[in-house]
């Protein structure tokens, strides 16, 4: 991959209101997800053929790419629904590989649907996080939320929550809401006992809303 800006090939301001170009993510052959704007971001990125090995949509199309007449490359026709135990095992491998990178833990997805959006939303989150102010993510989002003991900040990404959080020795009172509108609690992992503890990364592990629904109904906090 050329590792362009991924904001090139997005909508611009003159696009009506409401019109959003298909949006795609591609596992390549090294079983790495990258989360594109658009097609047009996607081919000029990606430089050969079997370089994807799946590329999908929100829907869970699933599609390779193809050479054109001219040797360009091409997205070609989808070739149906992708398989939803290897993306899932794809997911959770590439995820595993750099804990450390990717650190919103949502919970185990049951379910296609849930997998994919889960997929769009983390990549969205995690590139917006590392490239600052990203145009990737809709003006119409909200930011986060960080609520720590009934006191509410608005992030805008989460490397600012990880901010605000670095300073706090306890985490236990601290909960995290992203755009997408999943909660976590965040906690630390230690990664070495010398180390102080606003250097150890911060991981946030959604919490389950049926649980926490069953918890409410009991009175229980």
């Amino acid at each position: 991959m050329k590792n362009i800006a991924l904001d090139h090939g997005m909508a611009s301001d003159s696009e009506p209101l409401g019109v959003r170009q298909k949006d795609y993510v591609v596992v390549d052959d090294l079983g790495d997800f990258t989360y594109y704007p658009s097609e047009t971001t996607m081919l000029e990125d990606l430089e050969y053929v079997d370089e994807a090995a799946s590329i999908i949509d929100r829907a869970g199309n699933d599609y390779r790419l193809t050479l054109r007449g001219d040797r360009n490359l091409r997205l070609g026709t989808p070739l149906g629904r992708v398989e939803f135990t290897w993306l899932r095992q794809a997911w959770v491998n590439y995820r595993r590989r750099d804990p450390r990178t990717h650190r919103l833990l949502r919970l185990y997805p049951r379910t296609l649907e849930v997998l994919l959006a889960g997929i769009f939303e983390i990549l969205t989150l995690e590139l917006a996080s590392n490239a600052g102010n990203s145009p990737l993510l809709s003006p119409s989002l909200t930011p986060w939320v960080l609520d720590v003991g009934g006191e509410e900040t608005h992030p805008a990404t989460l490397r600012d929550v990880d901010g605000l959080l670095a300073g706090l020795e306890h985490l236990e009172l601290a909960r995290v809401c992203d755009p997408f509108g999943h909660n976590y609690r965040p906690i630390r992992h230690a990664t070495h006992i010398f180390r102080a503890f606003g250097a150890w990364p911060i991981y946030y592990v959604e919490l389950d809303p049926h649980r926490r629904q069953v918890e409410s109904s009991d009175g229980k906090p």
